[in-house]
């Protein structure tokens, strides 16, 4: 492949003994209905991508699809995009990608917000139909488990909807500082405090009505099962990537809660009466939140660094998560 003539490109290759590469590849020109995106900013997204390192594979993937950049060339038959203008997208850790123009996989990143900040609009989306099929009601008291970047963007958006108590736990304290300046009413760290007691001091004895787990740990399950209250609600935001427990479901039988799947990629990309919130409506409104200062996604970046230091970005995720939270990769 020849670089000289710009027709190629970097990206990010995770091998199956989780060794980090950066391969050449031939960079696409758009096809109909395509765009070819120069890549600024992307953003890891750590249970994902470190969760999918944790599975066998006889193969070597591409990780990623927090994407933003800019377009610098489309196809026959796009009207709703330009060349240069600035996108996010699900495009993976590469210097370029070539992508659909469907609604569903770009959106426009406002002009008063930074490449950084749009780059958080998918993991946004995810945290939001999280929400929404929560179904948080005012005066609720909720607990989210997990204070990674999904768990504080659920943060931040449940903040939003008039519950009474909202409660983060984590094992991170600098995890939990930054959830209490977002929103939080407790924060609690289970190494610390017994946080059974605590939240039946909390909520009066009464119990938790919602709890939503962004961790993707199974161990969580039982903690939540016995946090709620009878009859309460119970979230599964986080990817669990098939990591198994034994679990007793008499206290789900019991109580009778209510245990909710949530898979982003299952939100709808048609609108309808009955549900009109689809993938693409959701990450626009989380860009307009950004934009408006309804979420604060600034305070939760640690790290910018250049993408070929992503090796050490995963290793700072995986090992020192009380000085890590997110990580962006440069690309220019």
């Amino acid at each position: 492949m020849d670089r000289r003539n710009g027709s190629v490109g970097t990206q990010i290759i995770v091998k199956p003994d989780n060794t980090i590469t950066m391969e050449d590849f031939e960079i696409r020109q758009p096809g109909r209905g395509e765009v070819l995106i120069e890549t600024v900013s992307t953003l890891i997204s750590a249970g994902t991508e470190l969760g999918t390192q944790e599975q066998p594979r006889t193969n070597g993937f591409a990780p990623g699809y927090s994407n933003a950049g800019k377009i610098i060339a489309i196809g026959s038959d796009i009207n709703d995009y330009a060349i240069g203008d600035r996108v996010l997208s699900l495009g993976r850790h590469a210097t370029h990608v070539t992508t659909s123009a469907t609604a569903q996989s770009l959106a426009i990143i406002p002009d008063d917000l930074t490449f950084d900040q749009g780059a958080y609009g998918v993991l946004g989306s995810v945290s939001l139909h999280g929400v929404r099929r929560a179904k948080v009601e005012l005066g609720e008291f909720v607990v989210i488990t997990g204070m990674g970047i999904v768990g504080q963007l659920a943060l931040q958006l449940v903040s939003q909807t008039g519950c009474e108590i909202l409660i983060a736990l984590d094992l991170s304290n600098q995890r939990l500082r930054v959830a209490k300046d977002s929103g939080a009413t407790h924060v609690l760290n289970p190494q610390h405090v017994d946080v059974y007691s605590e939240i039946n001091r909390i909520t009066g004895g009464r119990g938790i009505d919602l709890v939503i787990e962004a961790s993707g740990y199974p161990e969580l399950l039982p903690v939540a099962f016995q946090l709620a209250r009878i009859g309460g609600r119970i979230m599964l935001l986080g990817s669990i990537w098939h990591r198994k427990i034994e679990v007793d479901f008499m206290d789900l039988h019991e109580k009778e809660l209510t245990l909710v799947g949530c898979h982003q990629p299952k939100c709808p990309t048609t609108s309808t009466h009955h549900f009109p919130w689809t993938q693409q409506y959701n990450r626009q409104q989380i860009l307009k939140m950004i934009l408006h200062n309804q979420l604060d996604v600034d305070v939760l970046t640690t790290h910018r660094v250049p993408y070929h230091q992503i090796a050490e970005a995963y290793r700072l995720l995986r090992d020192e998560r009380d000085k890590s939270l997110g990580i962006l990769l440069s690309w220019n």
